[in-house]
């Protein structure tokens, strides 16, 4: 019997794999190979410069095609070749709609990563409702943006699966650790930052993140906490230094407290383990809905307590009070200097919710779960057999 074929169709935005892309092309890369015990697995994205229009990514083939324009009708001569059984493609609904009308013997799943692309100026409701309605199937990360979309969508008939996301334990030193203790000493001595309080934001810089309400708590924290700094690591584009209002306005607030606020320029992925491994905890202040958010489980995996907002799709991920604080949206402003203290300021509290943090990952959070989920859902149809001795998902 020949193995099911699966095709996973990347946005097309950025090259894969790569460190300097998104979080949607960390997913592809992390969760797909794990899949490919008895699968035979091909990934498209777009091509780069320097870069091979073919390479392996672990046991999978990953082709690059031409982006923009051209995408579409790139991918398309090589499903038409190939005659795969099911495609998934990522974060692009007129694409997943478009190659279901062209190949209508393969089961075509669309795959969200945020409510970007269901939001009412990006997606209108009666065209959005031809372009779902023709699917197989809709995956999501989170039980949240799975009602966000029902609830745009109430009449979709199209199944819609909850498939969280996962991380990858090796990628991270936990911070509680023999190892990771004494490496993060010798990197704080480096830095000059022996004694400091690490409190560590990682992300985009853009309004929806939320890093202004991080830096309005500045001054309140160090009045209690004055070896307290605060790392901003990231930029407004991903993979560029590319400065935008927003972050001009971000270092305007940084003035006359710049001994306690570092801003840290974008980092590849992973590289990011070594800001986690100096952090006490991490803040994820998301103001705005955030569907899954990978920095709260890298945290986790890190053994570092979190401090988030509770919105969208964070508090599948993290429980208030045990593995780090969830402060509701509209108290950010007032809250979250309180929260950042009550950690800082009780390194018991902050050592029992880093290992919670580091055993929920490991037992519900890892990529090999994320993998053996996704291959049940890309042959659920066939019949396929998909015991777990036949699914490659090595850790």
């Amino acid at each position: 019997m020949n193995p099911h074929k699966v095709a996973v169709i990347s946005p097309g935005s950025f090259v894969l794999p790569s460190g300097r892309s998104s979080s949607v092309e960390r997913v592809i890369e992390k969760m797909v190979p794990l899949a490919s015990g008895n699968l035979d697995i091909r990934i498209y994205g777009r091509t780069g410069k320097d870069v091979p229009l073919k390479e392996m990514l672990g046991p999978v083939s990953c082709c690059r095609v031409p982006g923009g324009s051209a995408y579409l009708p790139s991918i398309l001569r090589h499903l038409r070749a190939w005659r795969p059984n099911t495609v998934d493609v990522h974060n692009r609904p007129m694409l997943a709609c478009r190659l279901k009308q062209r190949l209508p013997h393969s089961e075509i799943w669309l795959t969200l990563h945020s409510t970007t692309f269901i939001q009412e100026k990006n997606f209108p409701k009666p065209g959005g409702m031809e372009v779902l309605a023709p699917l197989d199937g809709i995956l999501v990360n989170s039980h949240f943006l799975k009602r966000e979309l029902l609830r745009r969508f109430p009449e979709l008939q199209v199944p819609v699966e909850v498939n969280h996301l996962g991380v990858s334990p090796e990628d991270f030193i936990p911070r509680w650790s023999p190892l990771g203790d004494s490496l993060r000493r010798a990197r704080l001595e480096e830095f000059g930052w022996s004694g400091r309080k690490i409190v560590l934001y990682i992300g985009r810089l853009i309004p929806e993140k939320g890093v202004h309400y991080l830096l309005s708590a500045v001054r309140s924290v160090i009045r209690r906490e004055p070896d307290a700094l605060f790392l901003i690591a990231g930029s407004a584009y991903y993979g560029s230094s590319r400065e935008t209002t927003y972050v001009r306005s971000l270092k305007e607030m940084a003035q006359g407290v710049r001994e306690h606020v570092v801003f840290l320029p974008f980092t590849p992925y992973p590289q990011i383990s070594d800001w986690y491994n100096l952090a006490d905890l991490v803040v994820v202040p998301s103001g705005q809905d955030e569907a899954f958010g990978l920095v709260n489980l890298e945290a986790m995996a890190s053994g570092v307590p979190v401090i988030a907002a509770r919105t969208g799709g964070i508090p599948e991920i993290i429980e208030h009070g045990h593995t780090g604080i969830l402060i509701d949206p509209e108290e950010l402003s007032d809250g979250l200097g309180a929260a950042i203290e009550k950690i800082l300021g009780d390194p018991e509290l902050a050592v029992s919710m880093g290992i919670a943090g580091y055993e929920a990952a490991r037992g519900r959070f890892l990529w090999t779960h994320a993998a053996s989920r996704w291959s049940r859902l890309m042959t659920q149809r066939s019949g396929a057999d998909l015991s777990p001795a036949r699914i490659s998902v090595n850790r």
